[in-house]
């Protein structure tokens, strides 16, 4: 009786292998394990290179608005054809024995060809769309740039998961789906761990070369060895080469290309924390500038050094609040930008500290603005961390200005922030936290003054300039638990009246901002509920045409 059931086992595994029923062959199972291991891998490092990649050109928000959305739908573009063409293998396949098998290792090879191919020219195609980001504009330049670099990878992972998936269902193989969800884990979280190694250039081709490697390894797998299949592989791969060795974004530090027929002479350059970080000199208005992505974290004019933005020397009126008496004095600064609230603070014998997320920041405004390398103390970590962790009454003054790239760090405008930057003030210590928005945007402006409020009995706000309700200004917030006032005259005779520094502080007061509002109309911002992202949306388009307004295309596609 045993011997009549072996040839019907036999026969029952060569009809589940005619017809494709079965579990996927050795070769065709590898195969997708690496389809599966390289779409988690360019995955998660497109999630983290795409905003990056655009981020000097448009601005962090403006980068990361659509992304997410527009990621899953191109997966989901790719999973619909992989799942039609499946069904076109298996009907095929019931005539064809195992080319079923055959036909998915193809189908995975051809699409990881298309990634590398279409990512290895990403920088390129980039590179033309960039030179149209003014005529696209700040919402359509970044939808149509990211469908161009990230479209293709985001496809053809959900091409590839789509196929091995239905592959996998086919065969009614539980272990093999156990074991490619394995290998995806494992390789996404090889992929995090390489993507934050490298840039937004050099990421992007590691992408490309992940997709290149893993075609190539799929055709040597495949029955079907003809070096013609591993014509796009080597095509991508040069590709990568060339545009290592040519494109500046794929390099660090000053190229000749920087300066190359440039009317801004570039004297640094990195990429950091916080994206492209660049020092750069124009001789028509002779000023210096530092950037950081699409935003200006300060300048000063190259002959009296004085700061091209006039608002950063608020932060000087924190010592001049009537009843403060000036000795041994400290300041925290959060934020350091070109350095020109650390350096006056240090000018005037206070003892400053500093917190700044970006080394490369703290680098430029070292070696190209003048701040002196004798501060008290330099931190170059994350300021939330940093007022967690600091003593009790630290400072006399705190001045908090981290806004970049169109927005602002929402988790430092939330009540526990508040909470901790009260802690570590001494009893009559003044807080100065410039917030950026525009004049007409009270809903925001009132939540922050609210928030304020819930840490420091006394709030004033005043602005860089109240003549342009629509336009992003800065607004600087002062905050304490004594009155806040200055004593008659005090402003006008803090500095030379022919200085920017004391013609701003002389009209300061002239521009303050009502923060009275309904207390029934505002929340406290807090950790868990933070609208700031959402809200300043639509001032980082606002941003984004002032800065283009400000510069020229020419300086913002230099970086």
């Amino acid at each position: 009786m045993s011997s009549a059931k072996r040839p019907n086992k036999a026969k029952a595994k060569a009809t589940a292998s005619e017809d494709g029923s079965g579990g996927p062959r050795a070769t065709t199972a590898a195969a997708m394990a690496i389809g599966l291991a390289t779409s988690t891998i360019m995955m998660s490092t497109i999630l983290q290179v795409g905003p990056a990649y655009l981020e000097p050109i448009y601005g962090n928000v403006l980068a990361h608005q659509w992304f997410a959305s527009g990621i899953v739908v191109c997966m989901a573009v790719g999973a619909a054809l992989g799942s039609r063409l499946w069904r076109g293998l298996t009907t095929a396949s019931t005539a064809g024995g195992s080319e079923a098998d055959a036909r998915t290792e193809r189908a995975i090879g051809a699409a990881l060809d298309v990634a590398a191919l279409l990512t290895a020219l990403a920088p390129w195609r980039t590179a033309l769309l960039f030179q149209e980001s003014r005529r696209l504009g700040p919402v359509w330049g970044p939808v149509v740039t990211h469908v161009s670099l990230a479209a293709p990878v985001a496809a053809a992972s959900g091409f590839i998961a789509a196929v091995s998936v239905a592959r996998l269902a086919h065969g009614g193989k539980a272990a093999w789906a156990a074991a490619c969800v394995g290998a995806a884990a494992a390789a996404m979280w090889a992929g995090h761990g390489a993507a934050g190694a490298h840039g937004g250039c050099q990421g992007l081709l590691l992408v490309a070369g992940y997709a290149a490697l893993s075609s190539v390894m799929v055709r040597l797998l495949s029955r079907r060895r003809r070096l013609l299949l591993l014509a796009a592989p080597a095509v991508a791969a040069v590709f990568c080469v060339l545009t290592l060795g040519s494109d500046p974004r794929c390099a660090s530090g000053v190229t000749a290309r920087n300066n190359a027929g440039s009317a801004y002479h570039m004297l640094s350059r990195a990429e950091s924390a916080t994206g492209w970080v660049t020092v750069s000199d124009e001789a028509e208005r002779r000023i210096r500038v530092l950037r950081s992505g699409h935003s200006i974290l300060g300048g000063h004019w190259n002959e009296t050094q004085e700061s091209i933005f006039g608002v950063f020397y608020y932060a000087d009126a924190v010592r001049l609040v009537a009843g403060r008496r000036p000795e041994n004095e400290r300041a925290l600064i959060i934020g350091l930008g070109i350095g020109v609230a650390a350096r006056s603070l240090h000018e005037q014998g206070v003892r400053v500290d500093v917190v700044e997320l970006d080394p490369a920041v703290y680098r430029a405004a070292v070696d190209f603005f003048g701040l002196p390398r004798s501060l008290h103390g330099v931190y170059l970590q994350d300021g939330r961390r940093f007022i967690d962790d600091a003593a009790d009454a630290s400072y006399d003054y705190i001045v908090h200005d981290v806004f970049t790239g169109g927005s602002v760090p929402a988790v430092l405008f939330s009540q526990s922030a508040v909470a901790q930057l009260s802690r570590i003030l001494a009893p009559r210590g003044v807080l100065a936290m410039n917030y950026v928005g525009t004049l007409s945007d009270t809903r925001t402006m009132h939540h922050v003054a609210h928030t304020l409020r819930s840490a420091f009995a006394h709030v004033r706000c005043f602005a860089e300039s109240t003549k342009d309700p629509v336009g992003v200004t800065n607004m600087m917030f002062f905050a304490s638990q004594a009155p806040i006032s200055f004593a008659p005259g005090a402003l006008r005779r803090y500095a030379d009246p022919d200085s920017i520094r004391g013609h701003v502080l002389a009209g300061m007061e002239a521009n303050e901002v009502s923060v009275a509002y309904d207390e029934q109309s505002v929340r406290l911002i807090t950790d868990a509920w933070n609208p700031l992202p959402k809200w300043l949306a639509p001032a980082a388009q606002v941003h984004w045409h002032a800065m283009r307004g400000m510069f020229p295309d020419e300086y913002w596609l230099n970086y």
